[in-house]
């Protein structure tokens, strides 16, 4: 193998492994027609920003099936999930990305939103 098909075999593999992590840690992105975030799998979308609210539906095992647009944050209940904790809760409207079904005036948990920090400083409070 030469060097040069070296360099391109390597540099393929970390392109690979790159687009690998960007694929799990979920996706936010701001586009013409608003700004959306991912759901993890498995995450509670709620009608009210706490854990005894009516879950509207679970996200299931399937990564970035449901993403969630046009939202804004409040502060609920505190929750601590995976090491994880924070009372942010995403306002807004879920829909799966593989079936035409929508959930409009919901609320997700902030360690379930694919979106960095909580309150992320690309959303507005309600």
């Amino acid at each position: 193998m030469s060097l040069l098909s070296t360099r391109v075999t390597a540099a393929g593999v970390a392109a690979g492994a790159a687009l690998s992590l960007f694929a799990s840690a979920g996706t936010a992105e701001a586009r013409p027609d608003g700004f959306y975030v991912s759901l993890q799998p498995n995450s509670n979308v709620r009608t009210a920003a706490n854990t005894q609210s009516r879950i509207a539906v679970n996200t299931g095992p399937t990564v970035d099936r449901y993403y969630m647009d046009g939202i804004c944050y409040v502060y609920g209940q505190t929750v601590t999930a995976g090491g994880y904790t924070t009372s942010v809760w995403y306002y807004g409207n879920v829909f799966d990305g593989m079936g035409s079904a929508q959930y409009a005036g919901v609320y997700v948990w902030g360690g379930n939103v694919n979106i960095g920090a909580d309150p992320s400083d690309s959303v507005d409070p309600c």
